[in-house]
Formats: structure tokens, C-alpha cells, sequence
């Protein structure tokens, strides 16, 4: 449901010689809205404000944030009859229309009783499209199918924002990478083993010479592979929660391909830790062999190597 909104005053304009258009005005829906670039995102719209998109032809809106502006839209006097009329509303809020959504490029928003006010009272009741806002994400398929199966044609939320699913089952494929997980453990531990061995190849035989035996010299190559191991995955860990609450906000402000609402990432305790004993076993087993016959060598060939 959409009324042709312009900016009645040329003054208004971004640039003397071409017209903004046409400002569609749309009756206000707070999820659908992306970033903001002036003013905060509002839960809902006083009767006089309204909010404009950014980006029009001749330029940028911004300079009409926190003003009240006059705006012309047609009032229908009969069939194939109609007049221009004016109403103030105040600027609130310049939205970011960089990418176009399914009110079309360059719609603007109002309240319930503005859209109202602009059909004259004489709303028609058809619409071309309807939200349902469900009480949880994962009643969402649910909802879905019962609705196709009404007849209704089922989309996404919202355009661009329906990418939100994608990075959601991103993000929950943590249980399937263990196999992946274990054969990058073990050439990890595989090349930790060749450099730690071999530049202390000296040092080996030297410990060889005071009475160690292979068998302890393979563990505390070993120990020093699991505390580096233990070591690069705790860091990995807390890059990875940073980096996801990173991600999170910048969705949620709307920085990011303009989407909004993506559920906060929880850290799961339990994954990771799953993750780190995999990583740790499979360091554990790419380094022992290199381990054990460098521990096996006799001292006189390590000081030779």
C-alpha cells in the first residue's frame, strides 16, 4: 500500500535542475527498514514524521534530517479526477536505499494514519502483500507450509535480509567439519613436529647422551607439540567468538549488506571444546611418528643432522 509522495518545494531539492521524483510513501514496517544514516531506527512514526531515503536523482536527502518539510501528493476528487495537495512532516530518520527492497528504490515512511490521511479516509482494502511475524525462528518452516498450503504465496521476510538464513546455517554447521578438522590437525602436527625436531636435533642428543630414553624424549617432543596446539586453538577460539559477536552487531546495526535482525551468536562451550580434542589428538597423532624415530635416532647421527 503505497501514495505518491514528491517534495513540493523546489528549494527542497538536492539539485536546482532535477527532480527527486516520486518518495512513495509506505505505511511504516520497523524489520523491513535498513541502516540508518541520519537519526535512529524508530519503533514506530508520530502522525507528522516520516522517514526519506538517502540516495535520489540530483543527489542526497540528508540535508532535510531534523526538518520539516512539504510534501505534494494527489488527492483523488473523483474517477480520473484529482488535485495536488501539501503536508508538513518532519524528517526523522535518512535510510539507506543503496540496495532496493520490494517497496521499490526510493520509498518513504509513514505512520498508519498519515497513509490514512493521504487516501482521504478511502483506503482500499486489498493488499499486495502481508507480514506475520512468528514467535520463534525455528516456527518459521512451520508457518511457512501452513500458509502455502492456503494458498498464500510464502517469501522471505524481507529482500536482501533473506540471506539471514544462509549465514544462520553457517553458522550451525560447527558438527560437520570434524573430519576436515582432524586431517588439518593432523599436517598441523605433522609440521609442528619436523620444526620443532629438527632445530633441536643437538639438544636431543645432548639429553639422549645424559641417560634419557626415546620413549621420554617422544613425550616432551609431544608435550611441547599439545602446548602449542592448546595454545594456537584457545586463541583460535577467542578470535572466532570476537570475530562472531563482531558479526552479530553488524547485522543487527544494519553495517552489514544492510540486513537486520540475525539472531546473537551464542557461544557453545561444549563445541569448542569438542573441536580443541580433536585438534589436539589429531596434532598429537600427525606428529608422533617424526617423534618417535627422531627420539630413536642414536645421538652421534642427530649431532651429524
Amino acid at each position: 500500500m503505497q501514495h505518491d509522495l514528491d517534495l513540493a518545494d523546489e528549494g527542497d531539492w538536492p539539485s536546482p535542475t532535477v527532480s527527486p521524483g516520486s518518495l512513495w510513501a509506505t505505511t511504516y514496517f520497523e524489520p523491513r527498514l535498513p541502516k540508518m544514516i541520519k537519526g535512529d531506527r524508530p519503533v514506530s512514526l508520530q502522525d507528522d514524521e516520516i522517514l526519506l531515503p538517502d540516495s535520489v536523482p540530483g543527489g542526497s536527502l540528508r540535508h532535510l534530517y531534523g526538518k520539516t518539510v512539504m510534501f505534494g501528493y494527489t488527492h483523488i476528487n473523483g474517477k480520473y479526477q484529482g488535485s495536488y495537495r501539501t503536508i508538513p512532516l518532519k524528517v526523522v530518520g535518512i535510510y539507506d536505499n543503496s540496495v532496493p527492497d520490494k517497496d521499490g528504490e526510493n520509498p518513504s515512511y509513514v505512520s498508519e494514519n498519515t497513509m490514512d490521511a493521504l487516501f482521504d479516509g478511502n483506503v482500499q482494502e486489498s493488499y499486495t502483500f502481508a507480514y506475520v511475524q512468528v514467535d520463534s525462528g525455528d516456527n518459521v518452516p512451520l508457518v511457512q507450509k501452513k500458509l502455502a498450503a492456503m494458498g498464500f504465496g510464502v517469501a522471505g521476510a524481507a529482500g536482501q535480509q533473506d540471506v539471514t538464513g544462509i549465514l544462520a546455517a553457517l553458522m550451525s554447521i560447527g558438527r560437520f567439519m570434524f573430519p576436515i578438522v582432524l586431517v588439518c590437525s593432523l599436517v598441523f602436527g605433522l609440521f609442528l613436529s619436523v620444526i620443532w625436531m629438527k632445530q633441536r636435533k643437538r639438544s636431543l642428543a645432548l639429553l639422549r647422551c645424559l641417560g634419557y630414553t626415546a620413549g621420554q624424549l617422544s613425550a616432551l617432543a609431544l608435550v611441547q607439540v599439545v602446548q602449542l596446539v592448546v595454545a594456537a586453538g584457545i586463541a583460535g577460539i577467542i578470535l572466532g567468538a570476537g570475530f562472531s559477536l563482531l558479526l552479530a552487531h553488524s547485522v543487527d546495526s544494519g553495517d552489514l549488506l544492510n540486513l537486520t535482525n540475525l539472531d546473537s551468536v551464542v557461544f557453545d562451550p561444549v563445541l569448542a571444546l569438542e573441536m580443541l580434542a580433536i585438534t589436539v589428538a589429531g596434532a598429537v597423532i600427525g606428529a608422533l611418528p617424526l617423534s618417535v624415530r627422531i627420539a630413536h635416532t642414536q645421538p652421534d647421527e642427530l649431532m651429524r643432522g
